[in-house]
């Protein structure tokens, strides 16, 4: 393995976008070769800062259920995993700074490295181990893979591989799709549940910041989902584009403050997943 090291490129420079098709990657470590070609796979085939000074507030509608619950916490894996991949996670800030770091550079790409020894809570509070690996392919279009291995958060095994590819798109900045394919949650309660998405965010504001990103704001404005358990499963799509300020997360604060997305479960029942009113004191809340 190579030395510790600072993983990630400048903001403004970071991705090179060429291509809108995922190009697998030729030569990989055997661990991550794989999953590259399944959720490349899927994206042709995929189907089913700052901490805030607001105070939580109530919000109008109905208590978030079960499978609302199931939504939300998907949608923070996902937040996480990207801003792990769009490099506003430098090494030292955040959940990281409680992992050590490794890089490996081969012929084709470089291989980064956090292990979580999960003896001491990280800076949000939770308690990690295992490790998150991410592969970025020297091929001019963005190739990077994001994979979990043994990876528990409080005790929540998570687990899957996550793929990433910025794209252009006109009028927006910093254009990325994410796919994960059959990911999975399992809580040590019991409860586990499998789920897939496919995802385009942009940067709604801070691209001009490219040294910062503190005043980022990433903007969900295309997002398929799907979640299966042994009682039910449902697929979920955006009402209205989804937001993430960085000014609004705290360590532990990591989600949405505005959009909607709605959940249709297999019996037909559809309910609505409120993110809030774009405040950083927004709670989400059902429809």
């Amino acid at each position: 393995m190579g030395n510790e090291a600072d993983y990630s490129p400048q903001k403004g420079t970071r991705l090179h976008p060429e291509s809108v098709n995922l190009i697998p990657f030729t030569c990989m470590k055997t661990l991550v070769k794989p999953l590259a070609y399944l959720i490349a796979l899927a994206f042709f085939t995929f189907a089913c800062s700052e901490d805030g000074h607001e105070q939580p507030q109530p919000q109008p509608g109905k208590a978030v259920n079960e499978w609302g619950q199931s939504m939300l916490q998907i949608e923070q894996i996902a937040i996480e995993m990207e801003q792990i991949a769009r490099g506003t996670y430098p090494n030292g800030s955040r959940f990281l700074a409680c992992s050590s770091v490794q890089n490996e550079a081969t012929p084709e790409g470089l291989e980064t490295t956090f292990t979580f020894s999960g003896t001491s809570p990280c800076v949000d509070g939770k308690t990690r181990s295992g490790k998150i690996i991410m592969f970025t392919s020297n091929n001019t279009n963005l190739e990077r893979i994001i994979y979990l291995d043994n990876y528990l958060v409080n005790g929540t095994r998570l687990e899957g591989a996550f793929a990433f590819q910025l794209i252009q798109v006109p009028g927006k900045a910093s254009v990325i799709r994410m796919v994960s394919s059959n990911a999975q949650v399992v809580p040590t309660t019991g409860g586990s549940y499998r789920y897939s998405l496919n995802r385009v965010t942009h940067l709604k504001e801070g691209a001009g910041t490219p040294n910062d990103t503190s005043d980022d704001v990433v903007e969900i404005y295309e997002g398929e989902y799907s979640c299966f358990k042994h009682n039910g499963a449902f697929e979920a799509s955006l009402v209205t584009p989804v937001v993430v300020k960085k000014t609004c997360n705290a360590a532990d604060n990591l989600k949405p403050v505005q959009g909607k997305i709605q959940m249709e479960m297999t019996t037909g029942q559809k309910s609505i997943l409120n993110f809030g009113n774009g405040t950083c004191a927004a709670q989400p809340f059902a429809e």
